[in-house]
């Protein structure tokens, strides 16, 4: 009944808490060039150099005569004036906009209309999710019970922790239990309430050893194999400090964990006999590429595991060097011989600032005009691809432990919430393929991501009063694009397709939905972000076909083990360069509540073109014939275009403003024709899904072998490459 009148309390207020503003146009003649979704309104339209730009609550729009930029407020990360007549605009997500206008005046008006417009809430309720939401209540208001539940995610995702303890098969008899110390966030605010212990681990001794983890973010258990019964943990750094602090209660969970792995895996001593036997690694130094290549491809004979507990493996995200230097802030690392029968591994990952300069670098790369000649060494001066390798590296070190070595693992960085959620994250989804689902990784990003408290007001710059520049980080975007990484390699074994993960990315800045609002779930609760906003997932949902990989198997891999070195990682074009987002559907269309004046009947799923079938696809893919929008993807279509490459230019799809919102794309110039365009949804571009996959099933020597041989057969390198050149620089002419 409370739930009912404070549903009906913001029906009614709607209107007064989030009114319209009154419209402000150049001239009279101007009309709103797009259409405005529920609660959004629009505060200026004017014009500006061969083009309409207007500005409202929630996005800039400005429609060009042959493309369309609209991109949300929130996704603007900065506007400067470049000269005195062009504003230049960088967004979060690597994309960059400029717009020229015809005087100064009319360029100043507008530097400070969208500064004002972009800066960081003074309270959380100025971001348009709230409005958003209190307005779509307003509107439906007579239709609860159709349209209600549609902006909340579904039952697997509000009772994910109950759902996921079951299906992970936890022993809660014998080995483990599940703690409620933080009922109400009383012990640690960046945690989930409910947290999975060691069953013989009293909250007395929980207690203690939140006193020495930083943030009181004690080990808990987040991931268990339902074969061998390892385990994955994550924590915080443990505050030893120059003194060189020790806790005997935090000594005695982490060896806790490997126990109650022994005991929680003795009903599976079978399964457990026909596994391999650990591999130890050099405590306390980084681990090297060439021991990285030779931990995973080692493996050693079977020797009995369930007589005692394995030795479990801490995970430091940091450089060993990072990690002692820490000990100077307070923090520090797991000393060898305080934590009997574990050993510690450091990944060398970069801190945020580094990832913030590298993704810098990449962004100014990506935006620069024309395109740069040394585009591949000024790419790699980035070391954008070279973190996402380590990343790769650092997760798939975590499956082989758990999977192949059945050993339980503990991850942490410094705090525990940007390179920790990176990693367990990911090994996660190599590990379980229920996580590939699209309900399933609804669950992943909600339980590493949100309920353990990674910072996204203060990584992404929306959070209340966030002005230091200095916590602003795109960790999660970074572990998307591993995600997507992995979507190339494996092409089969993720539901949703590449246009899911771009939409999330948009939608991680954009402020439309209260998903990735607040820097933990504590402050979520405080605000009723839930209550007052839409969910993401309403739209990235399962049902929604757009977002669908149509290669999908649900028999692929069930563990998957990637290749991780950079040559083998690809920039993700439809990020972080213009004109190359798959097409994904409108916001308008695949928002919870149906446009104003439109039956829901006729609302198209999306732009995504419908994939064919032919008897004939040597036939289909014939120059001669009309271009069809068969995906690139298809083995056939690759077979025949290796041996005769169409000359296509790869773009993003649909004709130039005929979506009235399309966040997909932040500039749709330089398009290539529509005919012209191929779908490449699935993630794989033409020719590369069959290169990628055998790849990932060579040895490092195999590849050196074939790339010599290649470069015998084809004669000199060098003539090749300048002859190459010579032939780009006249096409270019």
């Amino acid at each position: 009944q409370d739930e009912e009148t404070q549903h009906s309390l913001e029906c009614i207020q709607a209107n007064q808490i989030f009114p319209r503003k009154q419209l402000i146009r150049e001239d009279e003649n101007l009309q709103v060039p797009f259409i405005e979704l529920h609660g959004e309104s629009t505060e200026y339209v004017g014009r500006a150099e061969d083009a309409i730009i207007a500005l409202s609550n929630y996005r800039l729009h400005i429609k060009f005569k042959e493309s369309v930029v609209n991109v949300p407020l929130q996704l603007i990360e900065s506007v400067e004036c470049r000269d005195i007549f062009q504003l230049h605009l960088t967004c979060k997500d690597c994309k960059v906009i400029r717009c020229q206008f015809s005087t100064f005046e009319q360029c100043q008006d507008w530097l400070k209309r969208l500064n004002n417009a972009i800066r960081p809430p003074s309270k959380i309720e100025d971001l348009f999710s709230f409005a958003y939401h209190a307005w779509c209540m307003e509107v439906y208001a007579s239709e609860k019970e159709q349209h209600g539940d549609l902006c909340r995610p579904g039952e697997h995702v509000t009772s994910r922790f109950k759902n996921e303890v079951e299906r992970m098969g936890f022993d809660m008899n014998n080995a483990w239990r599940i703690s409620n110390i933080n009922e109400k966030y009383k012990l640690c605010g960046s945690y989930p309430q409910e947290i999975i212990v060691p069953a013989w681990i009293t909250d007395k001794e929980l207690e203690s050893v939140a006193s020495f983890r930083s943030w009181k973010r004690i080990p808990a258990v987040v991931y268990r194999h339902q074969s061998n019964g390892a385990v994955i943990s994550r924590c915080g750094q443990p505050e030893v400090s120059w003194w060189g602090w020790r806790n005997a209660d935090d000594e005695h969970l982490v060896q806790s964990v490997a126990k109650a792995c022994a005991s929680d895996s003795r009903s599976n001593s079978n399964k457990l006999m026909n596994g391999n036997c650990s591999r130890d690694f050099a405590n306390g130094g980084d681990l090297s590429d060439v021991e990285f290549d030779s931990s995973i491809s080692n493996a050693s004979g079977a020797e009995s595991l369930a007589i005692q507990p394995q030795k479990l493996l801490i995970l430091d995200a940091r450089s060993y060097a990072a990690a002692v230097a820490n000990r100077a802030k307070g923090g520090g690392c797991e000393c060898p011989e305080y934590y009997p029968n574990c050993e510690v591994v450091f990944m060398g990952m970069a801190n945020i600032h580094s990832i913030r300069k590298s993704f810098q670098s990449l962004r100014l790369l990506c935006t620069q005009m024309p395109d740069p000649g040394n585009w591949l060494s000024a790419l790699e001066s980035t070391k954008w691809l070279q973190h996402l390798s380590v990343l790769l590296k650092s997760a798939l070190l975590v499956v082989h432990a758990v999977d192949r070595d059945q050993r339980p693992v503990l991850v942490h960085c410094s705090d525990g919430w940007d390179r920790t959620p990176q990693i367990v994250a990911l090994a996660k989804l190599l590990l379980d393929p229920y996580y590939r689902t699209t309900e399933g990784f609804q669950v992943l990003v909600e339980t590493e991501w949100l309920d353990f408290g990674h910072k996204f007001a203060d990584r992404c710059g929306h959070g209340e009063n966030s002005d230091d520049l200095n916590e602003r980080c795109p960790v999660f975007l970074q572990w998307l694009d591993c995600v997507h990484q992995l979507q190339r390699q494996f092409p089969c074994s993720f539901e949703f397709n590449e246009a899911f993960l771009v939409k999330l990315v948009q939608h991680t800045y954009s402020c439309l939905f209260g998903t990735f609002l607040c820097n933990n779930a504590k402050e979520r609760g405080e605000k009723h972000t839930q209550e007052r906003t839409c969910s993401v997932w309403s739209l990235l949902r399962a049902a929604n076909k757009a977002f669908k990989n149509l290669l999908y198997s649900s028999q692929s891999e069930s563990v998957l083990y990637p290749v991780c070195h950079v040559r083998n990682l690809m920039l993700w074009s439809a990020v972080y360069l213009p004109c190359s987002s798959p097409s994904t559907p409108a916001d308008d269309t695949c928002a919870p509540y149906p446009v104003p004046g439109s039956s829901p009947e006729d609302q198209p799923l999306g732009r995504l073109p419908k994939t064919r079938s032919f008897d004939n696809l040597t036939t289909a893919c014939d120059s001669s014939l009309p271009t069809t929008n068969r995906r690139s993807s298809d083995p056939s279509l690759n077979e025949k275009w290796q041996g005769d490459p169409p000359s296509l230019e790869l773009s993003s799809l649909g004709n130039p403003g005929d979506d009235p919102f399309d966040g997909d794309s932040l500039s749709k110039q330089g398009r290539a024709p529509v005919g012209a365009e191929l779908s490449v949804a699935a993630g794989v571009a033409e020719g590369q899904m069959e290169n990628i996959l055998q790849e990932a099933t060579k040895d490092d020597v195999g590849l050196e072998e074939h790339l010599r041989g290649s470069l015998e057969a084809a004669g000199k390198g060098d003539e090749i490459a300048l002859d190459k050149e010579k032939r780009t620089d006249n096409l270019d002419g």
